[in-house]
């Protein structure tokens, strides 16, 4: 379990004071509906699937009430070899009409739920996805989500639309080259989507924000010559690298990441805006 990384309220603060907050928080960022957020990581496995957790366990601290869409595949996993809370069905199953949507969603704790996406992909290279999209399917149904949260180690255009035709994107990469060429292919996936929008990026890793901005500076370079794609730094957050996590430098290293972190991505989170 991802420890929980912001202050609750206290003890004697009246229940229907904490109630209005988050009543007040879900006028003001989700009026019309969920928002669907893409965290698109380019960061080995295991890191990508603890800061997406993370992340959506800061969220419904903050009274938002949360669906995680896990869809790091189980085979890059390392250290944690299996999804956080077991699932039975995949959200696959629903977009092939085999299941209901319902029966894909699992309430894991207050204010929120958990779905897995591991079969996407796969469903979609066989061409097995049918209309409506997830978004449109949960409307039809008494789930009222605030956030969706799509954790993503390998974001493929066609998976994504047949999520939502309108999402949220943010690109999460460290400083090493390797995690910047694999949030290069992501870029190069949300693109399509991005009508030309900037891309938000946040960097994690490196001693000093100096490094991270540094390496933003190095991705958007690349975005701009291959695609004309230009991109957003939203953040920098410090993180130490696994010392034994370079050893394969294809792949991009492991992070040991602070605790402030997932308030961090939260926040963020919660300050995305549509591209116009």
């Amino acid at each position: 379990m991802v420890e929980d990384t912001v202050v609750t309220p206290t003890q004697d603060e009246p229940a229907a004071i904490r109630e209005d907050q988050a009543e007040g928080l879900r006028s003001m960022f989700s009026p019309a509906g969920p928002r669907m957020i893409c965290m698109a990581c380019a960061l080995d496995a295991d890191t990508a699937a603890t800061m997406t957790l993370g992340t959506a366990h800061a969220l419904r601290q903050q009274g938002q009430r949360v669906l995680l869409i896990d869809e790091v595949p189980l085979q890059d996993r390392r250290s944690m070899t299996g999804l956080a809370y077991k699932m039975r069905y995949d959200i696959a199953q629903v977009m092939e009409n085999d299941i209901h949507v319902s029966q894909a969603i699992r309430q894991v704790e207050e204010n929120m739920w958990f779905a897995t996406g591991l079969r996407m992909a796969r469903s979609y290279s066989n061409r097995k996805i049918r209309h409506p999209s997830l978004m449109e399917r949960l409307a039809k149904t008494d789930f009222q989500f605030d956030q969706i949260l799509l954790a993503t180690t390998k974001p493929i255009e066609g998976v994504l639309r047949a999520y939502s035709k309108e999402m949220l994107h943010l690109v999460v990469c460290a400083l090493e080259d390797a995690s910047l060429i694999h949030a290069l292919e992501f870029i190069r996936a949300i693109s399509t989507r991005s009508d030309a929008a900037r891309i938000p990026v946040v960097i994690v890793g490196g001693a000093s924000e100096t490094e991270g901005k540094e390496a933003f500076d190095r991705l958007e370079s690349a975005s701009k010559t291959l695609m004309d794609q230009p991109l957003e730094l939203t953040g920098w957050i410090p993180a130490v690298t696994i010392p034994y996590a370079r050893d394969k430098s294809l792949d991009p290293a492991g992070l040991i990441l602070p605790a402030t972190l997932y308030a961090k991505l939260a926040g963020t989170a919660m300050r995305l805006e549509p591209s116009v």
